[in-house]
């Protein structure tokens, strides 16, 4: 699913909570949709803004439909865009990239007297996600 511009319609405070706000958001292609967003970014009616839709997979996940304080949120204000509604962003925001081939090499550091049992500990370490994971420059 894409990432698309569309413009705010309506604003309006939860009345559970401070810090967020509910959002309809619309486009002549998609109609309106209700988004449960938080203060990162605000807008204000006739703002246009990119609006990932249900299903959307970003960099830190797919976009799932979900209830924030019992209000369905149909999708996720990414921020506002200088774009007419309806226009497609999802390549803007990195969205629905194509799985591709990632190669991964792990080093793990453990102490031991022989090399079979150090081999035998880092098994155990990876298999069971302790350690600490090094990201390499």
């Amino acid at each position: 699913m894409p990432v698309i511009a569309m413009k705010a319609t309506e604003k309006r405070a939860h009345e559970k909570t401070d810090s967020l706000f509910i959002y309809t958001f619309e486009s002549p292609e998609l109609g309106a949709k209700t988004i449960v967003a938080n203060l990162t970014n605000v807008y204000e009616v006739g703002d246009v803004a990119a609006i990932a839709q249900l299903g959307t997979l970003l960099p830190d996940g797919e976009i799932k439909p979900r209830k924030v304080f019992g209000i369905d949120s149909e999708g996720m204000a990414l921020g506002p865009v200088d774009a007419a509604p309806d226009t497609d962003l999802t390549a803007q925001f990195d969205a629905d990239a194509p799985k591709r081939l990632f190669k991964l090499t792990f080093e793990i550091e453990v102490e031991a007297c022989y090399p079979a049992d150090a081999e035998a500990t880092a098994r155990k370490l990876f298999k069971g996600g302790e350690g600490k994971l090094v990201a390499a420059d």
